[in-house]
């Protein structure tokens, strides 16, 4: 659990408050024991549009125009013409904002003191505790999953009664838009407020209702103020809800006024419906590192200070870290939608990129950690949202690419709304084509952890057959040794280093997500038997895929970002989108594509020598360390992270070090490089401590589910003796690829095993369905340093320049 002894004190600190939700509703409590500050938050709290994003159909001659720029190598001609033919109008929905503020003012009575705010991560409740003359005061709070209701408890000390006063408000650092108006009213047992947004042609608004139970004492109303005077229970239940359209309408019918009537007006009842959805989900993953009792009873602000100052994990940080991210990303996810930018919180208009759904990294890196970490109860949300956007993503790829298939949209503020976030010299990204694959990823992930045919089918296998026909529709042009040439392509916010224009050839982001979508998508085809024979689909997509550009080694011997000629790597950026063929898409590792993976160390050592900056780039840069095996990487980019000011009190996170900018990809995807430090997989492949921290020397992790349908129902390790021991189940009869680089002395419990002469690869045969398997392994040592664990490098002639060369030929200068 979180563990605090302050607050916020100035609503402007309003970062370090206490977090709740389900996915559809928010809190964010403040915790001043005397005059308590409650902001509530909503998935549908986006100022209202006034237009719609709208673009151009480009003509196919400016299409063709482009292509043709591009393959030509001229790239500022492409670019502008990119830019110009799209026509681009920006709209739709604006800023993620509050929704307004519950303030509880209780007398004073001496001095405070014993003040403590605990978050329990695994009920989802928030208590605020303290003492004065009159005794132990305390107030709880949660937001259930199941009644879909804030509930909030307030309880008197022992043999006094609650006076207080409260209200609904807002507060100008809120930062409101000046037109938007306010009605904020109060009656004996309920408080309202109702808020219309800046004229705006729907007539959108929104509105909170919270109905107030009491037990004992009397009430009254002052203005919008409710007063209640020695009550033995005060219970709120609060609801809100977004109306895009004729606002009053909805209002005049006190739809919430009536849902929250039908609910038990008893807190613990509510909470414990509440804990049984909730804590089931949450407690299926644990992470024990051995912290001692006394470190794992800190507050937050104590561990982070200590972690702030030691070279080593302050382990009980680390558990606490581990688990906060689980809670956030669990609250801020529902079945109808993923978390965004802000999770679901904020107390600020002016939310930093508009809090959207940013879909070049950030929400990849929210629910990263969802099916690894069996919440499939929140990944729901994120399949849902994306089958949301997929009209709009055909519309991206029809009218800006002459395409059948889907183009993503950069970012978007909500559900439904795909159309194509922005194009500008800097962001042509109606280009950046390998977005749509990161984001059918999860999906396919979804699969491989679950073995779900009619998932597949019926969810995935559509989704990827548009892809298929994008591909069939937008390559069309080949090189002299007839690779296709992805004319016109991004990675995403990166220009090289000698060629400051955006729009380019054969990013390495377009090729990894071209190359896993179209692998997926011929894949399913054989798993379903569908669009099979000559001719077929499944013929079609494999030569397609067969005729993609390979990667390409630059002259450090690094992975470079765009396989094209004369194009410069920029390793000092936030984004390491080159390396999406290690992580998410795990197309390049040791045993399948020694020379890349060696590149890509190569292109991380390189980028490790520069500050990524962004929470996201040390998240990225830490899943990639982890995939490639190198645990000082991974463990000096989490240190960086806990030490550099991008966690609050609350353990929620910033976008930037220095709290700067509220935002919860660090804190939804730290525990994700965790579990992929400790556990990485893939269909018949299970490793074992592929990047371990070197101080972390005992532990244990249970319940992480493979890519290959294999549950870990626990992983411990401990370095006396460099001993493993794992349980493993698995849903289907299969042979198992069992693999720690640290070198395998010993196994035992395995069915039947063969060690491979090197020591590091052990093969298990077979596991049977439904049954649990203990196995130990005794190893040389208890994690492989990088340097170990990657295979040689390839000579820089034999790599750099003949590959970079072999599929290009002309006129093009290669350096």
């Amino acid at each position: 659990m979180g563990i605090s002894h302050r607050y916020p004190v100035e609503y402007g600190d309003w970062e370090n408050a206490f977090l709740s939700g389900n996915g559809k509703m928010g809190i964010m409590v403040f915790g001043n024991p005397l005059q308590e500050t409650v902001v509530y938050n909503d998935r549908g709290f986006n100022l209202a549009k006034t237009s719609d994003r709208s673009f151009a159909q480009v003509s196919a001659a400016d299409l063709a125009a482009i292509k043709d720029f591009c393959v030509a190598g001229n790239f500022t001609a492409a670019n502008d013409l990119a830019v110009k033919s799209a026509h681009y109008q920006g709209g739709g929905e604006g800023n993620r904002h509050p929704g307004y503020e519950m303030r509880i003012s209780t007398p004073e009575d001496g001095a405070i003191r014993s003040y403590s705010r605990i978050c329990n991560f695994q009920t989802g409740e928030i208590v605020v505790r303290w003492t004065d003359r009159r005794g132990d005061w305390s107030r709880r709070a949660f937001v259930s999953r199941p009644d879909n209701v804030t509930a909030q408890s307030l309880t008197a000390p022992k043999g006094h009664k609650i006076t207080c006063a409260i209200q609904l408000t807002t507060e100008p650092k809120m930062g409101f838009p000046s037109d938007m108006t306010f009605d904020s009213a109060a009656s004996l047992d309920t408080l309202n407020m109702r808020v219309k947004y800046s004229p705006n042609p729907s007539n959108a608004g929104y509105e909170g209702v919270t109905r107030v139970v009491t037990v004992g004492g009397s009430k009254s109303v002052d203005g919008n103020v409710l007063r209640i005077v020695d009550a033995d229970s005060v219970l709120l239940l609060t609801r809100t809800a977004k109306y895009y359209e004729n606002c009053e309408a909805h209002w005049d019918r006190r739809e919430i006024q009536k849902q929250l009537a039908a609910l038990p007006a008893d807190y613990q009842t509510l909470l414990e419906r509440h804990k049984a959805v909730h804590q089931a989900i949450y407690d299926r993953v644990r992470l024990d590192l051995n912290a001692s009792p006394a470190d794992r009873a800190r507050t937050n602000e104590e561990q982070l200070a200590l972690q702030k100052t030691s070279p080593s994990a302050t382990r009980a940080l680390w558990e606490r870290i581990f688990d906060a991210g689980r809670y956030y990303y669990l609250c801020a996810s529902s079945d109808q939608t993923p978390p965004d930018l802000l999770g679901i919180w904020t107390a600020d208009c002016g939310a930093g990129w508009g809090g959207f759904y940013h879909l070049d990294a950030n929400l990849n890196f929210q629910v990263s950690g969802g099916n690894i970490g069996d919440m499939p109860e929140a990944m729901e949300g994120y399949f849902k949202i994306n089958e949301s956007w997929r009209p709009d993503f055909e519309t991206n790829a029809r009218k800006l690419l002459g395409c059948r298939g889907m183009v993503a949209a950069g970012n978007t503020p909500a559900a439904g709304a795909g159309l194509m976030a922005g194009i500008s010299d800097y962001y042509p990204y109606q280009y950046a084509t390998g977005e749509e694959g990161w984001l059918l990823y999860p999906f396919w992930e979804h699969y491989l952890v679950t073995g779900d045919s009619r998932f597949l089918r019926t969810r995935l296998y559509p989704l990827l057959k548009e892809m298929g026909d994008f591909y069939e529709d937008f390559l069309t042009k080949t090189d002299a040794n007839g690779k296709y040439i992805l004319a016109g392509s991004v990675s995403p916010e990166n220009q090289p280093a000698n060629v400051h224009v955006s729009l380019l050839n054969n990013s390495s982001f377009d090729i990894a997500g071209a190359k896993f979508a179209l692998t997926a998508l011929v894949e399913t085809c054989g798993i379903l038997h569908v669009e099979q024979g000559a001719g077929q689909g499944r013929e079609r997509w494999t030569k397609i895929l067969n005729k993609l550009p390979p990667y390409l080694v630059n002259v450090d011997g690094a992975l470079q970002e765009w396989s094209w000629p004369g194009l410069q790597d920029n390793y000092n950026h936030r984004h390491s989108s080159q390396l999406l063929g290690v992580w998410p898409f795990r197309e390049i590792t040791a045993e399948t594509e020694p020379a890349m993976f060696q590149a890509a160390s190569t292109t991380l050592a390189k980028k490790d020598q520069f500050d990524y900056g962004t929470g996201h780039g040390y998240l990225h840069s830490a899943l990639i360390a982890a995939a490639v095996n190198n645990d000082r990487a991974v463990n000096s980019k989490l240190l960086h992270l806990f030490q550099n000011g991008f966690y609050f009190d609350s353990l929620a996170t910033s976008h930037n070090a220095n709290h700067d900018v509220f935002c919860t990809d660090v804190c939804n995807a730290v525990p994700t490089v965790m579990m992929e430090m400790l556990i990485s997989s893939r269909p018949g492949v299970l490793e074992l401590l592929p990047a371990l921290p070197e101080t972390l020397d005992q532990g244990e992790i249970s319940g992480v589910k493979g890519r290959n349908r294999v549950t870990i129902q626990s992983l411990r390790w401990d370095a006396d003796g460099a001993a493993v021991t794992c349980v493993l189940k698995s849903d289907i009869d299969q042979d198992l690829t069992l693999i720690d680089r640290g070198g395998i002395q010993a196994i035992s419990g395995a069915p039947k095993f063969r060690v491979s002469p090197l020591g590091r690869i052990a093969r298990i045969v077979p596991l049977r369905a439904g049954k649990s398997v203990r196995i130990a392994l005794r190893l040389d040592r208890l994690r492989a340093s990088a340097e170990a664990a990657s295979p040689a490098p390839r000579s820089r002639t034999q790599i750099s320049v003949s590959r970079s060369l072999e599929h290009i030929t002309g006129s093009h200068d290669p350096y």
